[in-house]
């Protein structure tokens, strides 16, 4: 069902002038955005965590423009191979190396992600380890920890 309403969809690129505008601006997009991931990626694995949250907005504005232009593109690559082959070609190329600075970006977010929670699973376990009792039990043992950790951690995000 949709590939029949994408068939009727009028076609936006109609001229080689607004084929070259497309890839110009999609290259520019790819590019803003590119600038942002990298900078992020760079604060992240310095630990300016706070400084690289204050990047959200303009990221997901970024993205947003980028992924728009780009589904543009997707629906009209026959037309823009057309129009602007030279154009076209070098934005595929560039395109592919702007997926692999994406894949760089988000490796990076996943392992700060992994981190954080290894370090809360850590803290509630050691605050969990503190509230089991030291005791003896009927058989003369230790008896045994109990292996969930603290039963709740309050997190101060404003910090």
């Amino acid at each position: 069902m949709s590939v029949a309403l994408q068939d009727n969809r009028p076609k936006l690129v109609t001229s080689p002038e607004i084929a070259g505008k497309l890839v110009e601006k999609l290259g520019h997009a790819m590019e803003d955005l590119l600038v942002l991931l990298r900078a992020e990626t760079a604060l992240v694995k310095a630990g300016k965590l706070q400084q690289a949250g204050e990047l959200a907005m303009d990221k997901e504005d970024k993205a947003a423009l980028y992924t728009r232009l780009m589904l543009a593109a997707r629906d009209e690559i026959d037309t823009l191979k057309a129009f602007v082959p030279a154009e076209t070609a070098a934005l595929l190329k560039r395109h592919e190396l702007f997926r692999s600075e994406v894949q760089i970006n988000l490796a990076v977010l996943d392992t700060a992600r992994d981190v954080a929670e290894d370090i809360l699973r850590t803290v509630a376990h050691e605050v969990g380890r503190g509230e089991a009792p030291a005791v003896y039990g009927r058989s003369g043992h230790a008896q045994a920890a109990h292996a969930m950790g603290a039963r709740g951690v309050a997190i101060n995000r404003s910090l």
